[in-house]
């Protein structure tokens, strides 16, 4: 049996430098001897439109050896603390709606679990605060636009759980200087053309314009939407959820500040609208925004115009507009005999909950970790990261359908559509069944590798209205409760008296650069 030496990542862009470090990073901790390559075309741009984050960038970026400080400088990024979500619930004419998804899980002061006893009170009338303002200091940390974090924090240690806000084709360039200088990896710029297959169906060599042959034991297919090898040439198929998330174009702007002391937002701001909704996320030095929409419902004019009306400018079709078009779903296999695809090539959600860079993360972890030793082992590791992976995708998808089909909008089309049953997932449908008899617990989510968790469930079915009949709690003296309450806020007060803004922590770091 002869041992895998070498690994060619297809495609640049994130996806595919952060793919290529991580990989050459996980080989030569583990003191395998894998040499990773990497062939970019100069001819095919990268997407390049994923702002957001989600909190497993902190550990990835640790793990492949990057100076928080240099990554903050190097991709103006910002720090990220959740998601505000505004204008989801109600008919904006009718009742202004607006709720947080935070990455902190709901505060436990002294091991007691808040959640139930929120529940149980907003039942008898008796709470006033929304969930994440009453169980979550990070919710008031986003009101206030203030870090997770002071300068003397260790570098991607935090006091409150954060990602970040980044310029993605700055964090694509930075992955490449690192990758290359630091974890030697290989950088050959070309545009393939062909795909051979040897005699088993296995991946042989690429073939680039230039006639030149590329052989390796492994690829990595990062290649974007056209999915240059596991689609094309391995002919996966791809499994179509459209029919249940129905955006499926964006338009992007970016936008100044109006002037350097303008406050950088500390979470993305999701607002919705008429056929879909805006993201806004805050950058160092602008602010990153598109409209997310369903083109049946609305114009690319249309939405160029709403983006406009949103930030109070005048529609001018000579703005810097991008216009990108897209389809959820994933592919039927993720890897397919020595190959696995990473990002786009494998699956694309849409952006609300910035799972797009996570998802490249959560792949060449898991290919990281099962990655195996000779071609003979190439089976089991297949159907194990499969599995997980269509795990993944479809408990991605029924988290983001949830933000819409609880929906008490019907003041458009678009919004109508989101509650018709024939658009929810039936594995959604059943939770929401079972959840409106009894509270989610963990019970409810047991896979380990779903990105999101029982904080994420309870943040967003909270946050939207849904109570459950029952929740099962122990018969604790309200006074405790109470002070259990009375600790959160205080908890507050003491970050308000600690913590600098979002802009004051991030010129702090600067400074520290430079000096």
């Amino acid at each position: 049996m002869k041992d895998l030496s070498r690994v060619i990542v297809v495609g640049g862009g994130t996806s595919g430098w952060l793919s290529a470090a991580y990989l050459a990073s996980s080989f030569k901790r583990t003191g395998r001897d894998i040499k990773v390559s990497i062939i970019e075309s100069d001819t095919i741009p990268t997407i390049g439109v994923g702002e957001g984050t989600f909190p497993t960038i902190v550990n990835t970026l640790y793990e492949i050896g990057l100076s928080e400080k240099e990554f903050i400088t190097a991709c103006d990024a910002s720090f990220k603390q959740g998601a505000l979500f505004k204008n989801w619930l109600y008919n904006p004419s009718d009742k202004p709606h607006a709720y947080y998804h935070p990455f902190d899980p709901p505060a436990k002061p002294k091991g007691l679990d808040l959640s139930a006893y929120w529940v149980s009170r907003k039942h008898q009338g008796t709470m006033q605060q929304d969930f994440a303002h009453a169980t979550s200091v990070q919710s008031f940390l986003c009101d206030e636009n203030l870090a997770p974090k002071t300068p003397e924090t260790g570098e991607y240690a935090w006091l409150a759980k954060y990602a970040y806000h980044l310029d993605a084709a700055k964090l694509g360039q930075l992955l490449k200087k690192h990758a290359m200088n630091k974890l030697q990896v290989e950088h050959i710029v070309a545009d393939i053309e062909q795909v051979e297959l040897d005699e088993q169906g296995f991946i042989a060599h690429l073939v680039d314009k230039q006639q030149r042959q590329h052989d390796a034991d492994f690829f990595v297919d990062c290649t974007g939407f056209s999915s240059l090898l596991l689609a094309k040439a391995l002919n996966v198929p791809f499994v179509d959820k459209s029919h249940y998330l129905t955006v499926d174009t964006a338009v992007v702007l970016p936008v100044e500040y109006a002037d350097a002391e303008t406050p950088i937002t500390t979470h993305t701001v999701s607002t919705a609208q008429d056929a879909g909704w805006i993201w806004d996320i805050a950058l160092q030095n602008r602010r990153g925004t598109g409209y997310v929409y369903n083109s049946h419902y609305c114009s690319k004019e249309q939405a160029e115009k709403t983006l406009c009306d949103y930030h109070g400018i005048a529609h001018d079709s000579e703005k810097r507009y991008r216009h990108i078009s897209f389809k959820t779903g994933y592919r039927e296999k993720s890897w397919a005999k020595n190959c696995c695809a990473i990002g786009f090539s494998s699956g694309f959600v849409e952006p609300l909950e910035a799972t797009a860079i996570a998802m490249v993360e959560a792949g060449v972890r898991s290919l990281a970790a099962r990655f195996p030793a000779t071609r003979e082992a190439m089976l089991e590791r297949e159907k194990q990261y499969n599995r997980i992976f269509t795990s993944r995708w479809d408990n991605i998808i029924d988290f983001i359908k949830l933000h819409y089909c609880l929906t008490k909008r019907d003041d458009t089309p678009f919004w109508r559509e989101q509650k018709n049953p024939k658009t929810i997932p039936t594995s959604l449908q059943e939770k929401l069944k079972a959840w409106q008899h009894y509270g989610i617990t963990d019970g409810d989510l047991p896979y380990k590798y779903d990105l999101f968790t029982l904080a994420s469930w309870q943040y967003i079915l909270y946050g939207l209205e849904f109570l459950p009949d029952y929740v099962e709690k122990a018969p604790i003296n309200e006074e405790i409760i109470d002070k259990a309450f009375a600790s959160i806020a205080a908890q507050k007060r003491s970050a308000a008296s600690k913590l600098l803004s979002n802009r004051a922590l991030l010129e702090a770091f600067g400074a520290s650069c430079k000096s």
